[in-house]
């Protein structure tokens, strides 16, 4: 983040365009994009780092877009560098596999995909309080909670006796821990010093984090500038079936040191050969997507300032034969050429966004307050 100059070209270019206009700027963001942004936030008024001191966001930013934004990770983040797998893998035909396995096994992709940083960058953050544990999730749906919860994120269901792989299911966090720990120290190493995954409980501790820059990639650890007159807006699709929690099997290979896979004989109750979807855009869940802004920002400690937020959803309706999704899609990517997504962008743009209404339409709220993330007493 640091090598090719970016942030101190973004920076430049800012403090440029604010200078010759007399007008604050506007940030869009998309994705994994948006976590860049939270970092060039604290970046940019950090000592040391960009130097513009805590009131550069207040003096330059005029809002902040967060399109689809993966504010707390990705779970398909997590089967991707474990086993180099993931939903489009998971659901190829026997003939496909064997042709993907010829020439790029699942340990390469696994390998592959742990050197790219941005993928790692993706995994889940908040730990149990946000993702559940192996019986209860906030996005449980109705009756969903006990051994099928989304909180179980990986469910064996075969253990090869002998070996040291798990023979128990695994929440989130656990995920994360069994990842590291059959990993090479490089990458150990580099997920370690480079991200965190946690859950800050008090404004000191949030405070605390402001001199740590691991941290400021998760909006649960870290705040939101302290930038009163900046607005913030959560423009992101849903109704398309998202990767969530996923079966797992134990397999037994001599050649590979990567003995797990994702079981794709498992279909029905939720399952997809394997992969378990909730709500979402198709790639981020709606937990991820929604959150912080339905109610993580709400709270002082990750939002002090007070910088309003707006949500606006939009629903995946797909144009029939399109393959792109056509003008009402809410796919994670597509959605970039939504006609409404950018007559949005364009009203905040243009000084009108106020004149944007919050369009909130699936369980976000109702999902958010069942998060156990709460306000400091």
């Amino acid at each position: 983040m640091y090598t090719d100059q970016y942030f101190s070209r973004l920076k430049t270019y800012i403090e440029t365009a604010h200078k010759i206009s007399g007008k604050k700027v506007c940030l869009v963001s998309h994705s994994m994009g948006s976590q860049v942004v939270m970092f060039f936030f604290k970046w940019v008024e950090a000592e040391g780092y960009g130097g513009g001191g805590n009131q550069w966001v207040e003096t330059h930013i005029e809002a902040f877009i967060n399109i689809s934004g993966s504010m707390l990770g990705a779970a398909k983040g997590v089967p991707a560098v474990l086993s180099g797998e993931m939903k489009d893998t998971a659901q190829l035909n026997s003939f496909a596999v064997y042709g993907l396995e010829k020439f790029f096994s699942r340990e390469e992709r696994a390998e592959i995909l742990r050197a790219m940083p941005g993928i790692s960058s993706m995994l889940p953050k908040g730990g149990e309080a946000v993702w559940g544990n192996l019986t209860w999730a906030p996005d449980d749906l109705p009756g969903q909670e006990g051994q099928n919860s989304f909180g179980s994120f990986i469910k064996f269901t075969e253990t090869a006796e002998g070996t040291e792989h798990s023979k128990r299911n695994l929440t989130v966090s656990e995920s994360i821990e069994y990842l590291l720990k059959y990993s090479d120290e490089w990458y150990r190493k580099m997920v370690g010093e480079s991200y965190s995954h946690g859950l800050a409980l008090t404004r000191n501790e949030v405070e605390r984090n402001e001199k740590i820059p691991s941290k400021w990639v998760n909006p649960l650890e870290s705040r939101l500038p302290l930038a009163p007159s900046m607005k913030i807006y959560c423009f992101y699709g849903i109704n398309k079936p998202t990767e969530r929690s996923y079966y797992y099997r134990e397999t037994r290979d001599p050649q590979s040191r990567l003995n797990i896979t994702i079981d794709t004989a498992i279909n029905g109750g939720g399952s997809d050969h394997g992969v378990v979807v909730s709500e979402g855009d198709g790639t981020v869940t709606l937990l991820s997507l929604g959150y912080m802004c339905a109610k993580g920002w709400n709270m002082t400690r990750f939002n002090p300032a007070h910088i309003p937020i707006t949500i606006y959803e939009m629903p995946h309706e797909p144009t029939t034969f399109d393959m792109r999704g056509g003008p009402n899609t809410g796919d994670h990517v597509d959605i970039l050429g939504r006609q409404r997504l950018n007559e949005l962008v364009l009203r905040v743009a243009s000084g009108r966004g106020a004149e944007i209404r919050e369009n909130v339409v699936s369980r976000i709220r109702e999902v958010s307050e069942r998060v156990k993330v709460f306000e400091e007493s």
